[in-house]
């Protein structure tokens, strides 16, 4: 994470450097083939549209290589790259005694953390106080090396199921690994299923016995990779081939699922029941539940949850009872099911003054149910509380933690105990636990390592008014040395879809940006959930564009403040939030230094894999004429500015993406180099070993001194 190796050429230095100071890097050539269609009397025009055809993909990679050597040589070539190393490296070095992912499982505290030689290691303690086991650093098995994507571990055995990965997100399968006896157990389950961005869905069963998975059909086919979905119940020391599918498309008459609704499975420590919830690329998500001792294959009773909208993770429960957030209120409610019946749900704790974290920011649980209590994460940006709820007496109190933070990773430790994580935008993670019988805050003296830097830095939150009257937040990070209303470089972040939500934390990729006199803003934009149901129903289909222009208010309230100006102000987005990046820069590149495009989809028309129908209630449904209308207006490659200067580009995409092909990213980066009549560049970084969510270990790097050389930064201007 803090090694960077970078081999420059010197001529392709000196050539590099005079190009680009003049505005005439000489991009590799891409040939335009007439490309025209007309839906819903729209015509589109692509003549790059080649590059999406199987029998051109030969040549679509060749020129992505091309472009990728380019933007490497040309990143390279600009100054800066030893200080940026050593101001990662120095905050990387003090972030190193620090513990991360502790979770509570079998009576032990497993945890990861830094060993030199070793890497990143996953360790144990028996008790807090207890001496360190380490069990598993780099895995291997049978000669071949891979990477953790997730992790679950069984409730009462020494077990850990992984998911693992090769060369980015190649070969996604789940090995199990014995804690005691540190080695892998013969069970090997391959292809398994990418959920999402954080990989398969898997839990254990309550007993231990059994592990289910989710398995999508075989194909090579990108719009199926991730639909199709079946849930599968592999029994420990059976062969794969025993596997039973227990729920998902096709395996039932009784319940219908469409190929773009994805099943998830969920398992639960205080209680004996399975939840199969259906992610609904349409409708509103729903569920399932079953008593796990009623499984039998295909013929498994599943009982849907009436009248139960799902908010994503953010349930938990407590033996035939499930304490769902849901909808039905601006900041959400939590409502009570009986899974044994599936009865209409009831009411248990309803609408806050803060929002109900229903819409979790996809990687932590917002709602954690004890033998006795349950605890609820609250939202307010920059102010989160935990509240924590008496199930029988429904009595409302809030755990005794400092405020001004975020939690996440709340876990549950013992039977009513309560352990998290609490960090904030200037304090790096710190865990600890609430002790349900003391009413006490505790924290671990292993993991009582942090890093605080609020001597150097200040955090904040503006509020923005958009063009419709609306207050967008504006979480801002920057140095106590920086007058924030002085024209400074601004790198504003944003995602804003399907609800889901952002809490800023320390972020080390970050700190040489700020310690360089720039800000660092995350615009919680419409769409996303941090201010409740509303908020997110603002900012999606049929009102996704509010979500996109919001970003271009903060802009131009930013320069017309004197917080920053066009030339300063840098917009990053990843996956949905590139929607945000390519519509803003289209729509005023007047506002914007450049933009950095990660793993996005630029053209949501044409274009028929998974992401695309994945995102239909977000963006609409191109089957119908107002739904097509949206994604015609939120494909950003379709509406790049003629003769015009535009804003500079770096698009970033990894080879081995499991929802998104390099094709879309690549024909947009060749229309919008032929369209810029500016100096500004247009580079395409290609991760030819990355998947949707792995990084280059360059990338960190090169996305700062893009972001620096384009804001005016004089030490990462290219020499004339």
């Amino acid at each position: 994470m803090r090694k960077y190796s970078f081999s420059l050429c010197l001529l392709s230095f000196t050539v590099i450097c005079n190009l680009a100071t003049q505005g005439q890097i000489k991009y590799p050539d891409a040939r335009k083939e007439p490309f025209d269609t007309v839906i819903f009397n729209q015509k589109i025009s692509d003549e790059y549209y080649w590059m999406s055809r199987k029998q051109n993909e030969a040549e679509m990679l060749a020129y992505s290589k091309k472009q990728g050597e380019l933007t490497r040589q040309v990143l390279d070539s600009v100054p800066g790259t030893e200080w940026l190393q050593n101001q990662l490296g120095e905050v990387f070095d003090e972030l190193e005694p620090e513990i991360w992912a502790l979770k509570p499982a079998g009576g032990y505290l497993y945890y990861n953390r830094d060993i030199p030689q070793k890497g990143t290691t996953l360790c144990r303690r028996k008790t807090a106080d207890a001496e360190e086991e380490q069990l598993l650093s780099r895995v291997k098995i049978n000669g071949q090396s891979y990477s953790i994507r997730k992790k679950a571990f069984a409730y009462n055995k020494p077990l850990l199921a992984l998911m693992l990965t090769q060369n980015g997100e190649k070969n996604p399968q789940i090995r199990i690994y014995d804690l005691d006896k540190k080695e892998f157990l013969k069970d090997s389950i391959a292809p398994v299923m990418f959920n999402d961005s954080r990989g398969v869905s898997m839990n254990w069963s309550p007993d231990d016995a059994m592990l289910f998975y989710t398995q999508a059909p075989p194909t090579t086919i990108t719009a199926e990779k991730y639909y199709q979905g079946k849930i599968k119940q592999h029994i420990i020391g059976e062969l794969q081939s025993q596997d039973k599918t227990i729920f998902g498309y096709g395996a039932s008459k009784a319940i219908t699922l469409t190929p773009q609704e994805t099943p998830y499975i969920y398992s639960f420590k205080h209680s004996p029941y399975l939840v199969a919830r259906i992610r609904s690329g349409k409708g509103d998500n729903y569920a399932f539940a079953v008593h796990y001792t009623q499984l039998n294959g295909t013929q498994t009773p599943w009982k849907k949850l009436k009248d139960y909208i799902n908010l994503g993770d953010a349930f938990d429960a407590n033996d035939k009872f499930l304490y769902a957030a849901t909808t039905g209120n601006p900041r959400y409610r939590i409502v009570k099911i009986d899974m044994s019946t599936g009865a209409t749900p009831e009411d248990f704790l309803p609408e806050q003054e803060n929002v109900i974290a229903g819409t979790d920011d996809q990687y932590n649980k917002a709602i954690i149910a004890g033998k006795n209590v349950l605890y609820v994460l609250m939202r307010k940006i920059g102010d989160m509380q935990i509240l924590k709820v008496d199930l029988k007496t429904r009595e409302k109190t809030f755990l005794p933690v400092k405020s001004k933070s975020t939690f996440k990773q709340l876990a549950l430790m013992n039977e009513n105990d309560l352990l998290f994580c609490q960090s904030s935008a200037v304090q790096s993670e710190l865990f600890g636990y609430y002790d349900f019988k003391t009413n006490l805050v505790q924290h671990f003296p292993f993991a009582n390592k942090v890093l605080n830097k609020s001597d150097e830095l200040n955090t904040e939150v503006l509020y923005v008014p958009s063009r419709d009257g609306k207050l967008i937040p504006l979480s801002v990070v920057y140095s106590k040395n920086t007058d924030l209303k002085n024209n400074n470089a601004w790198l504003i972040e944003a995602y804003g879809n399907s609800g889901a939500s952002h809490d800023v934390s320390f972020d080390p990729y970050m700190y040489p940006w700020i310690k360089s006199g720039g800000v660092y803003a995350y615009a919680h934009v419409r769409g996303g959930g941090e201010l409740g149901e509303d908020w997110y129903k603002d900012g999606q289909f049929p009102q996704k564009i509010n979500s996109v222009n919001d970003i271009v208010d903060i802009a131009a309230w930013l320069s017309k403040n004197n917080f920053s100006s066009g030339s300063k102000i840098m917009l990053m987005g990843a996956s949905a939030g590139s929607f945000l990046v390519g519509n803003a820069i289209n729509q005023r590149p007047d506002l914007f230094a450049g933009g950095i495009f990660i793993a996005g989809l630029p053209d949501m028309v044409l274009y028929t894999g998974a992401a695309g129908a994945r995102e239909e209630k977000s963006i609409g449904p191109k089957d119908t004429e107002k739904g097509f209308a949206s994604n015609y207006e939120l494909s950003a490659l379709y509406h790049i500015p003629e003769q015009k200067a535009l804003s500079a580009m770096l698009v970033i995409h990894g080879a081995t993406d499991y929802i998104l092909d390099i094709q879309p990213a690549a024909r947009y980066v060749a229309k919008y180099q032929a369209s810029q009549k500016g100096s500004r560049p247009a580079l395409f970084l290609v991760n030819w070993e990355g998947g949707h969510t792995t990084m280059d270990p360059n990338e960190p790097v090169y996305i700062l001194k893009f972001a620096l050389w384009q804001t005016g930064h004089p030490d990462f201007q290219l020499k004339k």
